[in-house]
């Protein structure tokens, strides 16, 4: 039986998520001074039915006392994650928050307390939150092959006659488009130095396309004016030298044959139907714009009609 007929949570996890939980963790060592510093943040995504989605997440204010902690102890400052929460729907309204992340090793005995906190001040309910821990340990050592990330659901069990509520492990797969691919392969190959052109794959591809087209470019410029200056009586000719370029040149197609020039049509068609395509999407965009504010403005000017 399959996941989706069994019912089972599943969860994806973007590549992004990683890279940003990493990058808070190390911005927080770097300046609080701390081996181990604890961060709080969001997680964001989309969920459908059982599928849920976690495609970002950004950090999160700590204050003492937040979330109800005790005094003296540091939590998230729900005040500033609503209005968070609230610019980021005005930019991706189809993603919510689906739950929250720290660093640390495993579960500590407060963030109950923060999740059920996070749940009933923000998203409503605890029980659907997710709560994704990053490992420092694991990370700095680098020695396991396995991510250091953990991911919990909250579970609700009946002890004693009471309710009591505990986190257990959710399995998760790491899910990516292929520009996420790109860019995760980019970033992780960037050198301490800041250079990354001897870096990722994508980037050693293009560079070396683009060193071959470049030797290519200027070996035609010399052989290029080597005949020209040969035409003016310039410089002497030099047989060997003259046979090879007629050799090369031997090598390429011929341009006046019917088949270069059906292939040189199609694909100049498949270029300007592409350019073509693009202006049309383009114009579209900017009819949709103005029919858009043409709405807008008329349905104010009804209104204002009405009420005269």
């Amino acid at each position: 039986m399959s996941d989706a007929e069994s019912g089972a949570l599943q969860l994806t996890l973007h590549p992004l998520v990683i890279i940003n939980v990493s990058d808070h963790f190390t911005r927080g060592r770097c300046q609080s001074g701390s081996v181990h510093p604890r961060m709080y943040g969001v997680l964001i995504g989309a969920q459908t039915g059982r599928h849920i989605e976690i495609a970002n997440s950004f950090e999160v204010k700590v204050i003492d006392g937040g979330c109800g902690m005790p005094a003296g102890s540091m939590g998230p400052d729900l005040a500033y994650l609503k209005t968070r929460l609230e610019q980021y729907k005005k930019t991706f309204p189809k993603y919510e928050m689906l739950g929250w992340y720290s660093t640390c090793e495993g579960t500590q005995p407060d963030d109950l307390t923060i999740h059920t906190a996070l749940g009933e001040g923000v998203s409503d309910s605890s029980a659907s939150m997710l709560y994704l821990t990053l490992d420092p340990a694991r990370a700095l050592a680098g020695s396991s092959r396995e991510l250091p990330i953990t991911i919990y659901e909250s579970e609700i069990h009946m002890v004693d006659e009471k309710l009591q509520t505990s986190f257990a492990v959710v399995p998760y797969k790491i899910d990516s488009i292929e520009s996420e691919r790109i860019a995760v392969d980019h970033i992780a190959h960037i050198l301490p130095s800041g250079d990354s052109n001897s870096g990722s794959a994508f980037s050693q591809h293009l560079g070396t396309q683009y060193t071959a087209m470049s030797m290519l470019a200027e070996r035609i410029d010399v052989i290029a004016r080597y005949l020209h200056a040969v035409g003016e009586g310039t410089v002497q000719a030099d047989h060997e030298t003259m046979r090879q370029i007629k050799s090369l040149c031997a090598r390429l197609p011929a341009l006046d044959t019917p088949k270069f020039g059906d292939e040189s049509l199609r694909d100049l068609n498949s270029t300007l139907l592409v350019a073509y395509l693009g202006c049309i999407t383009k114009g579209i965009g900017m009819v949709n714009d103005v029919v858009d504010k043409y709405n807008l403005a008329y349905d104010k000017h009804s209104r204002r009609r009405g009420i005269f």
